[in-house]
């Protein structure tokens, strides 16, 4: 299995818990914004697509959607996923960290 491939295996059900959690609580416009983050973490194929939906995903915050306490956890635990990601693939041997 490819990075990409094993990023995406760990992030699934991070996203699918998340999705159950928001259309089970009726948190319909969250769960519209989160479905779209999470076929186009399906459709990845290259580390440039990944730090891209990373990026979108990053704006979150400025959405202007109201989540409650279980979806917040489940968010930050994405969030922070993916800045592990990201801070992994910026690591090179010039740039150590």
């Amino acid at each position: 299995m490819n990075a990409i491939e094993s990023i995406k295996s760990d992030l699934t059900p991070k996203f699918e818990d998340l999705l159950l959690h928001l259309n089970s609580t009726d948190q319909m416009a969250a769960s519209g914004f989160f479905t779209k983050l999470f076929v186009d973490l399906n459709a990845v194929a290259s580390e440039e697509q990944l730090l891209e939906l990373f990026i979108e995903l990053s704006t979150t915050a400025f959405l202007g959607i109201s989540f409650d306490e279980i979806a917040l956890d489940q968010i930050d635990n994405i969030l922070m996923t993916a800045e592990q990601i990201s801070e992994t693939f910026s690591v090179t041997d010039e740039h150590p960290q």
